[in-house]
């Protein structure tokens, strides 16, 4: 009888165990499944699909299919960290927020600044950079602040937050569209306007390659920090993105791409995650 009981004992303790383990391996399945969840948010599956308008140095630039630049060197290192190929398609800015959220590919990566605005059609990741805008103006040009814009003819690349703030925050007689920041520039250059608006680092990028015609009167702070843009749909491939750059900054990785294209540190409000918090993007 007592062995009787021994043996049924260790039938139960065994089934028991046999028990933890199917648990623990569900466990293990469901982390894994989780973290694979986004892959059925992907156009294509295993592959990245990136809407970018191309070029808009330092950021993104080159000829297809060898694009780089700061924004293309950071998706391709988040890719790597999610098992996946890259695909990067050359679109115009002034549409890429609608492509995105149409599915035309899986996100944006194109010095995109979060507004609430956007953030109604699309969903942006923590950012990854903090911008300003500069005011360019010919050499010599009486215009020294945008307080000094009254009347005259601005330049601003379609769809971007400096031709909002040439039309919103400036008494410009004329703000002008172009489909590019280097031909916002050019019509500086050449005459077409008195004056232009345009992301910061791109006007210093121009200036340090030397190209001549213009120079930088201020720049104007605008607490603006940069994002990926998302369909509405894929909160699971937003999280793994944020999950990646996470990753990224901590390793180090994002610091060695940032003095690579910017020759400086990255800004605390990046890699301490406070950028994240005021823009409201973070969870």
């Amino acid at each position: 009888m007592k062995k009787s009981r021994l043996i049924a004992l260790l039938s139960a303790l065994m089934v028991l165990a046999a028990m933890v383990v199917v648990v623990g391996c569900g466990s293990d399945d469901d982390s894994s499944s989780g973290s694979g969840d986004f892959q059925s948010e992907l156009i294509t599956e295993g592959t990245l699909t990136v809407g970018s308008d191309i070029p808009y140095a330092p950021f993104e630039f080159g000829k297809a299919p060898d694009y780089t630049g700061f924004d293309v060197d950071l998706v391709n290192e988040i890719a790597s960290k999610l098992d996946l190929e890259v695909k990067i398609e050359d679109t115009a800015f002034d549409t890429i927020f609608t492509d995105v959220a149409q599915g035309k590919f899986d996100m944006v990566a194109s010095a995109a600044t979060i507004t609430p605005e956007r953030e109604q059609a699309v969903n942006f990741s923590d950012p990854y950079f903090e911008s300003e805008q500069a005011l360019l103006v010919p050499p010599g040009s009486d215009i020294t602040s945008v307080e000094d814009l009254s009347g005259a003819t601005v330049a601003a690349q379609d769809g971007t937050t400096g031709e909002a703030y040439a039309n919103d925050e400036t008494d410009a007689g004329q703000v002008r569209g172009f489909p590019t920041g280097a031909a916002a520039i050019a019509a500086v250059v050449n005459g077409q306007a008195e004056a232009a608006i345009i992301d910061a680092p791109v006007a210093e990028d121009a200036a340090s390659k030397g190209q001549g015609g213009f120079e930088i009167a201020t720049n104007i702070p605008t607490g603006e920090y940069y994002g990926f843009a998302f369909a509405k749909d894929t909160p699971e491939l937003l999280s793994a993105v944020n999950g990646a750059l996470s990753d990224l900054i901590e390793d180090g990785t994002y610091e060695e791409l940032f003095r690579k294209y910017f020759k400086a540190t990255p800004p605390a409000s990046i890699t301490d995650g406070t950028a994240a918090a005021d823009t409201g993007t973070t969870e």
